[in-house]
This record gives C-alpha cells, sequence and structure tokens, in this order.
C-alpha cells in the first residue's frame, strides 16, 4: 500500500517489521526489494531479493524478480540465468516469460524473443505491459496489422496509455506534435543500462562528437560560461562539450539516464524533468545550448526556439541534430515513434525568433536495420 503511494519510507519500515517478525519468510524480502526497486536503488533491492532466494533457492518470484534488475543493470547474462531458472521451475510463469522476452528482443534475439512473448501473452492476456512489448516486437519486425492489433487491444484495457497512442499514430501515418513524456520515459528508462555501448558500437551514433567538431571548427576561439544539454541522457553530449563550458546542466525525462549522466562527474547540475517545462520555469541565462537526438521526440519545433530565445544570452548558440525529411513540408512522424523533419522548417522556425544559421552538416545519425538513417547536425546563433 505505502508502495503504491510513493511513500517509500514507510514502506521500508513497514517491510522491515514483518521481516523482524518473520526473519525466515521470503515474501517480506521480496516487497522489500520492490520498494527499493521502486526508488530505483538497485544495490539494496538486488540484497532483498538475494536474501529471499537464500532463504528459498527455486523460489519463481524471486529468480524473475533478479533477472529483471540485472537487465536493469545491464548485467545480460546474470538476468538471462535467474529468469531462466525461474521458468525451470514454473514453465508457464508469465512475468518471467514476458521478462525474457523483452531482454532477448533488446539484445537484437528477435524470433526467440517472440516465442517468449506470445507464450506470456497466451497465459495472460489481459496483461499491458505484455500486450504493449508484444505490439513493440511486431512493429520491429514489420508486422504492422499485428501491432496495430495489439496496441488496439492495449487501449481498451487502458484508455489513458499515452505511449500506446504514440505507436498506434506512428504506425498508421497519423501525424501528432510531440511524443508523450511517459512514451520517452519509458523508452529511454529501459534502454539506460545499454545506451552509450548500443548506440556507438553497434549503431554508430556520433551526434553529439560532430556536433561538438561544428563548434570547435567554426568558433574555434569561443568558450561558454553556463551551457545547458537538453535531453541529456546518460552524458554523452556532456562528454563532447565539456571542454567548450565551465559550468554545464544537463536535463532530461529519465531517472535511469541521469543516474548514469551522474556517475560521469561531468554535470554542474542534473534535472529530471521534460526540456520545455524546464526552459520555462528557469531564472537562469545560457550561452550553448545542446540539443542532440533531441526533435526526433518533439516534432513541432516552434516552443523550443520561442523558450529558447528567452534564455539566451547575447550570441547565445544552439547546437543540435534532426532526422532529415525532404518529402514533408514541416515533420513527420515515422513508424519508428520519431520524427524527422524537413532542414527547411528548422531553419525558418529559429530564424523566426532570432536564430541565425552558423552552418549545417549532413551526417549519418545512427543505423537503423543496418542502414544510415539520415540526418543533419546544426549550429544556430541567437542574433537578438
Amino acid at each position: 500500500m505505502y508502495r503504491d503511494l510513493k511513500d517509500y519510507s514507510e514502506a521500508i519500515k513497514y517491510c522491515e517489521k514483518v521481516i523482524a517478525l518473520a526473519p525466515e519468510e521470503a515474501a517480506p524480502y521480496l516487497n522489500l526489494g520492490a520498494v527499493y526497486e521502486s526508488q530505483a536503488d538497485y544495490d539494496r533491492a538486488a540484497h532483498a531479493y538475494q536474501h529471499a532466494l537464500k532463504l528459498e533457492p527455486s523460489h519463481p518470484k524471486a529468480l524473475n524478480n533478479l533477472g529483471k534488475l540485472c537487465h536493469l543493470q545491464g548485467k545480460t547474462a546474470e538476468a538471462v540465468t535467474y529468469l531462466k531458472r525461474a521458468l525451470a521451475v514454473e514453465p508457464n510463469y508469465p512475468l518471467a516469460l514476458n521478462n525474457l522476452g523483452v531482454l532477448l528482443s533488446d539484445t537484437g534475439k528477435k524470433q526467440d524473443a517472440l516465442t517468449y512473448l506470445e507464450k506470456s501473452y497466451q497465459l495472460d492476456p489481459h496483461n499491458i505491459s505484455t500486450m504493449y512489448n508484444l505490439a513493440g516486437l511486431y512493429n520491429s519486425r514489420n508486422e504492422s496489422e499485428k501491432a496495430i492489433a495489439m496496441l488496439e487491444n492495449v487501449i481498451e484495457t487502458d484508455p489513458d496509455h499515452d505511449p500506446a497512442h504514440h505507436m498506434l499514430a506512428a504506425i498508421r501515418g497519423i501525424q501528432t506534435e510531440t511524443a508523450p513524456h511517459q512514451y520517452v520515459q519509458e523508452v529511454f528508462d529501459r534502454y539506460a543500462p545499454r545506451f552509450d555501448s548500443h548506440l556507438q558500437d553497434s549503431l554508430g551514433y556520433t551526434a553529439p562528437f560532430g556536433l561538438a567538431k561544428l563548434v570547435k571548427a567554426h568558433l574555434p576561439e569561443r568558450t561558454f560560461t553556463s551551457a545547458l544539454d537538453l535531453g541529456c541522457g546518460t552524458g554523452l553530449s556532456g562528454e563532447a562539450f565539456q571542454e567548450f563550458s565551465s559550468r554545464l546542466t544537463g536535463i532530461d525525462l529519465s531517472a535511469e539516464m541521469l543516474a548514469r549522466a551522474g556517475a560521469k562527474n561531468i554535470y554542474t547540475e542534473l534535472h529530471c524533468t521534460d526540456i520545455l517545462t524546464f526552459l520555462r520555469e528557469t531564472t537562469e541565462d545560457y550561452d550553448l545550448f545542446i540539443s542532440a537526438d533531441v526533435f526526433i521526440y518533439l516534432g513541432a519545433v516552434d516552443s523550443f526556439f520561442k523558450l529558447v530565445a528567452q534564455k539566451a544570452a547575447s550570441g547565445g548558440v544552439v547546437a543540435c541534430s534532426i532526422e532529415r525529411d525532404n518529402s514533408v513540408e514541416d515533420f513527420s512522424l515515422r513508424s519508428s515513434g520519431r520524427y524527422a523533419h524537413n532542414p527547411i522548417y528548422l531553419e525558418e522556425t529559429a530564424g523566426k525568433y532570432g536564430f541565425s544559421l552558423l552552418i549545417n552538416q549532413d551526417h549519418n545519425l545512427r543505423k537503423e536495420e543496418r542502414q544510415w538513417i539520415k540526418g543533419d547536425l546544426y549550429l544556430f546563433q541567437f542574433s537578438h
């Protein structure tokens, strides 16, 4: 109850009281671990789950929870071991089937993932997480009709499921102005453990470093006193830009990403919020705004440039990237769930709020299904 109300300190006290009364029972340790996991305190959560497993070495829930937790921490091999042990004990355990399916999907083993997720769905056809995960897998396999049907099931069960609405619009080609906060948060909370290695090693992602090279080449004498990394993620842009600014503030919706950014000791401040809310509420001015791979979740950029103009110091610079789509007037929502922009739309919108174009450059953003996603890197300067 306390955990559902997010009163974590009371929930922990309650669990500890139960443990004191029944120290040989696994269930209270599982509950304690779940509270810590809700707080993203993974070390304490793992300790509690391990204690439960010590008491009951074949407890399927303890094995499942440890498997899910290891996946969140990027410990893929350990996660697979725990989840398969859970399924060896209880082969028809829907949660373990779902969690193993998600892990396999995340590591590119889509056919194996499909087997586990479809079995989980057959056993528990009303589980929203399983339906949504299965929809995402179908979409990644270009099985659009199956993905649509599964997303419709999600929405029928939970009409307020914003991520499902977003992906349904994306697959159907219905245009929207921005991705819901919940969608972005869930994508990156799940992606955080393998974000740096997967993006850079597997997908060839170099946008932050490409933007930093543009700054070095076209503003060689420029130093910045206060930089704002909008959508900072795990801090890849911070790593690329730290040499240019004495003060670097990071903003991101994903607490999981921010935890990893914080561990790099690059940022002066980190804030878990959406970028437009931060720009509206901050009283600071900045002379460098970094926005690498952010517009792919924003779509309409009018509010972005309007708010940045209000917080930009004279001569302030915006370093940003887009996925390119020359076939549309402004921007398009792709079946991937990301937005692509017409460069003319971006440049005209920036210009409307006093940003002049310094340089733009074609750039291979990242690989998708072994093909490069084409995009552009930009530097704009505030001239009002």
